[in-house]
């Protein structure tokens, strides 16, 4: 009797999970959406906040957690959200599937468009914009806000990306090698779903999953650190360069001799981050 009390419990709670987001948010109310169900999956889930008086030419931040495409949760970004919220800013955080043997990035755009989709169809009920929203990612999920921004988006519902040290070309021998180095060969293996073998042609899909080879007119803003050693700072290099030549307005910012973390526990560059994110959020969240 206390397995079938348990199972009913969750079924109501997950119940209430989804149904969240059907719920239309008055506009003077602030409101935290958790869980709400975007997609059929188990971790087609998202949390969003709304603020209070808010208006729907106000910009909207779609966020993408990092964790090599195999880990990380959306309350990864909580404190985005909260910091997000404070300035009148609406914003969703999403969980996506993982990869693995059988699930690639393009299942992950897939739920990169369900997430962005099932925004645009609250924009009614949660009293915000339904289009040019601003995604945001921090490692992996900045690969996936790019490459989404650029080719999956097809609805252009994407203003601007902001890409906090995104991978950006798998073709990149530096890039593969050093993957291999820190152990994350099986993951981008999985990302792509082809495997790397050092000295073999790449199969096409590495560059498909590649952000650089399908850039689009979306303007970007990389924030990167120079002593990365898990996304190299030449990963920066070879997308603004393509956005340079294309003349794709994007703006990099560099963190000189930070790596991975781009040093934000250190006030300096969390202000700058925060202020470079602020200015682009406004700049093409409008």
């Amino acid at each position: 009797m206390k397995w079938l009390i348990g199972l009913l419990t969750s079924i109501i709670l997950l119940s209430a999970c989804s149904k969240q987001g059907d719920t239309p948010v008055p506009v003077g109310q602030e409101a935290k959406l958790l869980n709400v169900e975007y997609g059929p999956y188990p971790r087609n889930r998202m949390d969003v906040y709304l603020p209070a008086n808010r208006k729907t030419d106000a910009p909207f931040v779609v966020l993408i957690h990092g964790g090599a495409w195999v880990a990380g949760n959306k309350e990864d970004f909580k404190g985005t959200q909260e910091w997000l919220l404070q300035l009148g800013i609406g914003s969703v955080s999403m969980n996506y599937r993982y990869v693995d043997a059988n699930t690639h990035f393009t299942e992950l755009m897939d739920d990169v468009h369900k997430a962005v989709s099932y925004c645009a169809g609250k924009a009614g009920a949660w009293q915000i914009r339904d289009t040019r929203y601003i995604l945001c990612g921090a490692s992996a999920g900045a690969h996936m806000a790019l490459l989404y921004g650029y080719h999956y988006d097809t609805e252009k519902r994407a203003g601007g990306i902001i890409s906090m040290v995104g991978p950006t070309d798998f073709t990149s021998p530096a890039m593969l090698n050093n993957a291999v180095t820190v152990g994350l060969a099986q993951a981008v293996g999985w990302l792509v779903g082809a495997a790397y073998a050092p000295g073999q042609p790449l199969d096409a899909k590495f560059s498909a999953a590649s952000p650089v080879y399908q850039v689009t007119n979306v303007p970007s803003l990389l924030m990167y650190g120079t002593v990365d050693n898990l996304v190299l700072y030449s990963q920066a290099e070879i997308l603004s360069t393509k956005l340079k030549q294309l003349s794709i307005p994007y703006k990099l910012v560099t963190f000189p001799n930070e790596g991975h973390d781009l040093g934000l526990s250190k006030p300096a560059n969390l202000l700058l981050a925060q202020t470079e994110m602020l200015n682009w959020i406004n700049q093409y969240g409008k």
